[in-house]
């Protein structure tokens, strides 16, 4: 895989960055932005690039960049900023009345971001290695069994930051034992949105706030994803970038 587009200053610095050898004391700066983080699409893109080179790399990333410490300066930056924005999200909209075309186009979007296992099954193994039941096993398990899994069918240059926000939410949740309540909260989260009516948590030790945390992200992004898909279609273009909407004869080129 290699280095998407740039969708604004901080990626476009980013990736140009990355493609050469990194210097004595590279600049990487956290843009303080004016748009709201969830739909900062700049902000989801550079996130989403800094989670993907410590998961599976880039063939374009010029050596000495991933374990570079001024990047893993600039991501927990990134983090901070996400992780705040994430904490103080309410969960207000309503998710969006789609149509057969809207849900079909909807599907493309979940298979970007959504993990491929089965959440019970998923949340278990959470269980297991977050409080010792497992001994053969560590902790990473919040790393391997959500994120190793994901299916970018979608390429990340046709996502809108909608889409990547649920993906980078996700990471954050999955890259830190702390989180892993907001991690049991969001998967859980996820078998709602599937349609299952009998979702409900397992009883894990976790702090009560931290999953109500990731069980509302994720309702919240998923239900600004099926606004931005709805409100796209109704415009006359698809929701995904640079994808020709062929009833229309149009093509997005943004978010």
């Amino acid at each position: 895989m290699r280095l998407p587009a740039p969708r604004g200053h901080m990626s476009s610095a980013l990736i140009s960055a990355l493609r050469t050898p990194p210097p004595a004391r590279p600049a990487l700066l956290v843009s303080a932005g004016t748009r709201d983080v969830h739909a900062d699409d700049d902000l989801q893109l550079t996130l989403w690039i800094c989670y993907e080179l410590r998961m599976r790399g880039f063939d374009d990333v010029a050596d000495g960049w991933q374990d570079h410490p001024a990047l893993a300066q600039f991501h927990t930056a990134l983090e901070q900023r996400w992780e705040t924005g994430l904490r103080a999200l309410p969960e207000v909209t309503a998710p969006a009345v789609l149509t057969e075309e809207g849900l079909a186009e909807l599907r493309r979007h979940h298979a970007f971001w959504r993990p491929r296992r089965e959440m019970r099954s998923a949340l278990r193994d959470i269980h297991g290695d977050a409080y010792g039941s497992r001994s053969a096993r560590t902790h990473s398990v919040l790393f391997t069994v959500t994120l190793r899994d994901l299916d970018p069918a979608v390429g990340v240059d046709e996502v809108p930051g909608p889409t990547l926000a649920l993906a980078n939410a996700l990471s954050l949740f999955g890259f830190h034992q702390r989180l892993v309540g907001a991690l049991v909260g969001f998967l859980t989260a996820v078998d709602t949105i599937g349609g299952d009516p009998f979702a409900q948590l397992l009883p894990v030790q976790c702090p009560p706030d931290d999953v109500r945390l990731g069980f509302t992200v994720c309702h919240e992004l998923h239900a600004r994803l099926t606004q931005h898909v709805g409100a796209s279609l109704q415009a006359g273009r698809t929701s995904l970038r640079g994808r020709w909407l062929a009833s229309h004869g149009r093509i997005n080129v943004g978010c």
